[in-house]
């Protein structure tokens, strides 16, 4: 079971990188050729507004929960830093609690807007907006996951989370006692797991 989670959560973490930078890289080729084509040919590309939006709405989702795993996102901590080991903990403890219900809650929304988003196609190409739509099902689904793992932390290991979430941590990327596997270097699994993905 352990092991099975460790590749879903490689997986995942591999998925997110690859699709928010290839999107990206996407949204931003396609702006530059349409605004090179305006420029030279005074006649932008009929699609590229289309084909960006998706790209940009995939960047952005994707990106909140590969930034939410890696614990890159703002946060004003200032007072729970001031809280003593015992407090700040059941403090992230109920931060990370309500972020687990809310990622639900938005997890089921999105996944409405999805199925309302097969109706309508767009413009150019045709294709369902629920193409669109359904990167925030995945994102919502993985924080939602991400937060349940950062809670099973604060609960087992209270003083490595305290580090490994603050300013200075790694988020999720450093909690080998949550995903980690007996007697199985993390070396080598991470290379079996990106071979096996």
């Amino acid at each position: 079971m352990k092991k099975t989670f460790k590749h879903l959560y490689l997986a995942m973490n591999k998925f997110e990188e690859v699709i928010t930078e290839s999107m990206l890289f996407v949204t931003i080729m396609v702006t530059v050729i349409n605004v090179l084509a305006r420029y030279f040919f005074k006649s932008s590309i009929p699609w590229a507004q289309e084909v960006s939006g998706i790209a940009w709405t995939w960047t952005v989702m994707l990106g909140i929960s590969w930034c939410f795993r890696r614990n890159s996102h703002m946060g004003v901590d200032f007072l729970v830093d001031k809280l003593p080991p015992k407090y700040r903990k059941w403090t992230y403890i109920l931060h990370f609690s309500i972020l687990t219900v809310a990622f639900v809650f938005m997890t089921y929304m999105s996944v409405i807007i999805t199925k309302l988003g097969g109706y309508k196609l767009t413009n150019y190409f045709k294709i369902p907006y629920a193409i669109k739509y359904i990167s925030a099902v995945i994102a919502f689904i993985n924080m939602t996951i991400y937060s349940i793992c950062f809670l099973v932390t604060a609960i087992r290991k209270p003083e490595e989370f305290l580090k490994r979430v603050s300013l200075e941590g790694n988020g999720l990327d450093d909690f080998d006692e949550v995903i980690d596997i007996d007697g199985i270097p993390d070396d080598e699994l991470m290379v079996k797991g990106e071979n096996n993905i």
